[in-house]
C-alpha cells in the first residue's frame, strides 16, 4: 500500500505559502478523530505536516485507491487543497504539527489545476460494447486511471467475470446511445467511505475545468453532483435513518443539498461561483469528516451492498 513516489520526495508546496494562524502540535495522545478520517484541505489552502519525534504513516486516497507513506522525525510534507488524506497509524512517542497556508491565488472562485488533473491527466479511450470494456479494463495498471466513452446502451458499473482487481467506476455523463465514465484500478478492496470521498475528488475535478470554461467539463460537473446528491438522497440517507442515524445531520445534508442546486443553477455569475464553491468545500468535509464515519459505523455489514448500489448508480443525462 506504500507508494515509492510519495515517500521518495515531499511535493512540492504553494507559490508563495502564507501561514494561516499558528501550527497545532499533535501527539498520539490527543490525534483528533476527523484527522484519522477522509478529509482535505480546502479550497486554496495546503496543510503542512511537520513529524518532531517518532513515526506517523499517512495515507492518501489517490486515484487508483489508497497509498501510504511513513514519515520519521524531521520529515515534512504539503497536503494541496483537494488531496484526501488521513493518518493511519502512529507510535506512541509520535509527535507532528500541522500548518495551514494560504498560496499567491487565495480566492474561492480561481482555478484549481491540483484538483482539476483527477480528470485532465486521465487517458481516453472508447469501447463499442461490453466486450471491448472488458479488454479495456483488463488492460489498465493497478493505480492508473481512465476516461470511457462507452459507444453501447449501457450506464452501469460493469461485470467483469474473470477480471481480478478493484474498479472504482464514477458515470460523467448520459449521451445518446451510451455514456462516460472515470474509471480506476485499484490495488486493493476499498470501501463506501473511500468510494464517496473519491467521488467528492471527481465533483471537484469536473469543477476545476467548469471554473476555466470547458463545457465538457461544466456538464460533468452537473451530471457528476446530481448523481451524487441522488446517491445520498435515495440511498444512503434512508437507510442510515433506518438504522437509526442523526436525523438532524440528515436534514441539515439535505438542505445544503437545495443551496448546491440552486448556486449550481447561477453559476454563471461571480457570486453563484462563490457561493457554491464554499458550500461545497464545507459540505464535503461534514461529510468526510464526520458524518460518513457515522454512516458506517450504523450500516455496519450492510455498507457493501449499499457500495455496490452506488457503483452501478447511473449518470443523469445534461443538457449539451
Amino acid at each position: 500500500m506504500t507508494s515509492a513516489a510519495a515517500s521518495s520526495r515531499d511535493p512540492a508546496g504553494p507559490e508563495q505559502p502564507r501561514p494561516l494562524g499558528r501550527s497545532r502540535t499533535y501527539t498520539a495522545q490527543d490525534l483528533p478523530a476527523r484527522l484519522r478520517q477522509w478529509h482535505a484541505p480546502r479550497v486554496n489552502r495546503w496543510e503542512r505536516v511537520c513529524v518532531l519525534a517518532g513515526t506517523v504513516a499517512i495515507e492518501y486516497l489517490g486515484a487508483g485507491g489508497v497509498a501510504g507513506v511513513t514519515l520519521a522525525a524531521g520529515a515534512s510534507r504539503w497536503m494541496a487543497s483537494g488531496v484526501r488524506w488521513r493518518v493511519a497509524a502512529m507510535d506512541a512517542g509520535g509527535r507532528f504539527e500541522i500548518g495551514v497556508h494560504a498560496g499567491a491565488k487565495g480566492q474561492a472562485e480561481a482555478p484549481q489545476p491540483l484538483r482539476s488533473r483527477l480528470l485532465d491527466a486521465a487517458p481516453r479511450a472508447e469501447a463499442l460494447d461490453r466486450a471491448g470494456l472488458q479488454r479495456c479494463l483488463q488492460a489498465l495498471p493497478v493505480g492508473a486511471r481512465c476516461i470511457i466513452r462507452l459507444r453501447f446502451a449501457d450506464n452501469t458499473a460493469p461485470a467483469v467475470p474473470g477480471i481480478r482487481g478493484h474498479f472504482f467506476w464514477h458515470p460523467l455523463a448520459a449521451h445518446a446511445g451510451g455514456s462516460t465514465a472515470l474509471v480506476a484500478r485499484a490495488g486493493q478492496a476499498f470501501g463506501l467511505a473511500d468510494y464517496l470521498g473519491r467521488d467528492h475528488a471527481v465533483i471537484e475535478a469536473a469543477l476545476g475545468g467548469a471554473l476555466v470554461g470547458d463545457s465538457e467539463a461544466d456538464r460533468w460537473l452537473h451530471a457528476t453532483l446530481e448523481r451524487h446528491l441522488h446517491i445520498e438522497e435515495r440511498l444512503i440517507f434512508p437507510a442510515y435513518l433506518a438504522a437509526g442515524g442523526a436525523s438532524g445531520w440528515v436534514q441539515g445534508l439535505l438542505n445544503e443539498h437545495g443551496y448546491l442546486r440552486e448556486y449550481l443553477a447561477a453559476f454563471g455569475s461571480p457570486e453563484g461561483r462563490r457561493k457554491f464553491l464554499r458550500l461545497l468545500d464545507a459540505h464535503d468535509e461534514k461529510e468526510e469528516g464526520t458524518v460518513y464515519p457515522d454512516v458506517l459505523a450504523h450500516l455496519g455489514a450492510r455498507a457493501e451492498g449499499i457500495l455496490a448500489k452506488a457503483l452501478a448508480w447511473p449518470a443523469p443525462a445534461v443538457p449539451r
